[in-house]
């Protein structure tokens, strides 16, 4: 579910002055910091209940069809986002909207989630604004160019919809209900058409086209495209046994369904 949102204005994008640009962390301890960041958040937000590891990690954080992306400034992390490539029709949306995924999705479709926004409340608006947007244009190319995703979906508080809508272009594709992962927060599922979504922004927000589209478009993607090579190195028995160092109960609380999964990925475990 994504939270940590500040609504974002054309001045904000005339002006793109990127802290950092959005990357793929190249370590474990940069992952944990990302962690921690999506952890304070959720808990300023009242959507996560206190744990002693100070860490928010989901099941799919485990997984390398999980792909983290952080924004840094002067040297932490202040912003994350996490996109999660579909496997085996399996999305944290499908928790509470299978129906609605299912609807969605055509026979070549490969949907990814964006999950997991977090952006370091200790920032001005306008540092805000240009985290985001890097977060979501890393996102952007990474899905739809690299790797070949046709939709993403997301998990939206209500009170974000409209903005979802207007700047980037989603839809709604089903009714609020409420997510017990995140203390029972409302929660509706959004959708955008990754085919369609040059024309989208081009026709609705031009300023957002050449920022996601042109501008440094493809140094952008060739980066990306070498950073994933680098972070599928950190998905081992190393990072999973990092973490529960961290986090004691991490494996403990997982279902024999994900204990599974996860034991395909790190034979190790077993």
């Amino acid at each position: 579910m994504t939270t940590g949102l500040k609504k974002l204005n054309k001045s904000a994008v005339d002006k793109i002055d990127v802290i950092s640009d959005a990357a793929l962390p190249e370590s474990i301890d940069d992952i944990k910091e990302a962690f921690r960041l999506l952890y304070d958040t959720y808990i300023s937000s009242g959507l996560q209940k206190p744990d002693p590891s100070l860490m928010k990690i989901s099941f799919h954080n485990l997984l390398p069809t999980s792909f983290l992306i952080t924004v840094k400034k002067n040297g932490k992390v202040c912003g994350t986002l996490n996109v999660i490539q579909e496997s085996d029709d399996r999305l944290p949306i499908n928790e509470l909207f299978n129906n609605e995924i299912g609807r969605i999705r055509k026979k070549d479709s490969l949907i990814c989630e964006l999950s997991g926004l977090a952006v370091d409340n200790s920032l001005t608006n306008g540092e805000s604004r240009t985290v985001l947007l890097s977060l979501f244009r890393k996102a952007f190319i990474l899905g739809h160019d690299l790797l070949g995703c046709t939709d993403f979906c997301m998990m939206v508080n209500p009170r974000h919809c409209d903005y979802y809508q207007k700047e980037f272009n989603y839809e709604k594709i089903g009714q609020i209900r409420r997510y017990e992962k995140v203390n029972g927060a409302p929660a509706v599922p959004m959708r955008l058409n990754l085919e369609k979504g040059a024309e989208l922004f081009k026709i609705s927000n031009p300023r957002l086209y050449k920022y996601f589209f042109v501008d440094d478009h493809q140094m952008i993607k060739e980066r990306s495209f070498h950073e994933l090579h680098k972070q599928k190195n950190l998905y081992d028995i190393k990072y999973i046994n990092s973490l529960v160092e961290s986090k004691k109960d991490l494996l403990t609380n997982l279902t024999e369904e994900e204990s599974e999964i996860l034991c395909r990925y790190y034979p190790e475990l077993r």
